[in-house]
């Protein structure tokens, strides 16, 4: 069995889901990590046996003998840390968003191909088993063509970080339309091939944030920043073969509950789920008759499934199945929703 050597750019919150999903895969073995807080890094340092740490993560690429790099930074810096990874010659596995926008999106994929390395997008939703047992039933024809579909990820108190990165536009990039609405917008165009969008049309809110209203306990809240993001986007998006879809993206709203849907809405069946709940609801005829049928999936740790296709990629054993540019793809749509908020029209495309 192969071992593949990784460093870890980034010792925050999303770092840990990586680690521990290395720690299930025996393939993995981390070796170094590396953040400007080597406080933070020396604690996961300790936590997982991790023997080296740097406070550069440049200095990581150059000196410790990793085969490849996990990107958990801030939005604003995932650029220049995959660039400067597969310069080094590493493959790379990089957090969503793959960038604040599609122009350095477009610049990281140009240097994957130059340095001839695997560059992988972390949506580990498309690893679930609802989106997988899904999947299957869209690849068998089983719901015949879907025409609609309502996704979104919304929360009633969940600002992250408030005043900190998270809740600045120059480095995130927007509030939760990127956040956690691109795993849902990713989840949803992948199921469906990433059909090619016609229009876009988009609003985003900010209601809660603004007043400090809607906090969550992730992330480091610093009182004298600022917050200049959304707290909450929509979106429906048309595409060229008929398809469209409606999104919704939220950190605060009055609601009953957080809720991560997913609704698609075929021909000849229709299915709906909630990733924070492990079953999925197939709705479809059965002898002419209305029938729904619950499905509870096998849970499976879609944060180790996701580490072993990309590890599979690097050893040329199967294609990494979150390209960067169906990464690019989404990014794209992110900023039409954005444009379409800021005018106030429809963004053709």
């Amino acid at each position: 069995m192969q071992t593949h050597k990784i460093g870890i750019i980034g010792a925050g919150g999303i770092a840990q889901a990586h680690l521990e999903a290395a720690r299930r895969e025996p393939r993995a073995e981390v070796v170094a990590i590396a953040d400007v807080s080597t406080d933070m890094a020396n604690e996961k340092a300790r936590q997982y046996g991790i023997p080296h740490v740097f406070a550069d993560y440049r200095e990581m690429l150059a000196e410790s003998q990793i085969d490849a790099a996990i990107v958990c930074v801030p939005n604003y810096l995932h650029a220049e840390a995959a660039k400067q990874a597969l310069a080094a010659g590493k493959h790379l596995l990089c957090e969503k968003p793959i960038a604040l926008n599609a122009g350095q999106a477009q610049e990281m994929i140009d240097a994957a191909k130059q340095a001839g390395k695997i560059l992988m997008v972390a949506q580990n939703n498309r690893f679930r088993s609802q989106a997988l047992q899904v999947k299957a039933w869209l690849d068998e024809g089983r719901l015949g063509t879907i025409y609609h579909a309502k996704t979104g990820w919304v929360r009633r108190n969940g600002i992250p970080g408030w005043g900190s990165w998270f809740t600045q536009k120059e480095l995130a990039g927007g509030g939760p339309l990127i956040d956690i609405g691109v795993h849902m917008l990713d989840l949803t165009l992948w199921l469906l091939g990433h059909p090619k969008p016609v229009s876009v049309l988009g609003q985003t809110y900010a209601q809660f944030g603004p007043h400090k209203r809607g906090l969550s306990e992730w992330g480091r809240r610093v009182d004298d920043g600022k917050f200049d993001v959304e707290d909450m986007a929509v979106a429906m998006i048309t595409f060229e073969n008929g398809f469209s879809l409606t999104l919704d993206a939220s950190w605060a709203s009055h609601i009953e509950k957080e809720n991560v849907f997913l609704q698609l809405y075929g021909q000849e069946g229709g299915v709906s789920f909630d990733l924070l709940e492990e079953k999925l609801t197939l709705y479809h005829e059965w002898g002419g008759v209305t029938a729904t049928t619950e499905l509870s999936p096998k849970p499976c740790n879609e944060r180790v499934l996701l580490l072993g296709n990309f590890l599979d990629a690097i050893e040329g054993k199967a294609q990494p199945l979150c390209t960067p540019e169906q990464a690019l793809y989404i990014t794209r749509l992110i900023e039409a929703i954005y444009q379409s908020a800021q005018t106030g029209e429809a963004v053709r495309l």
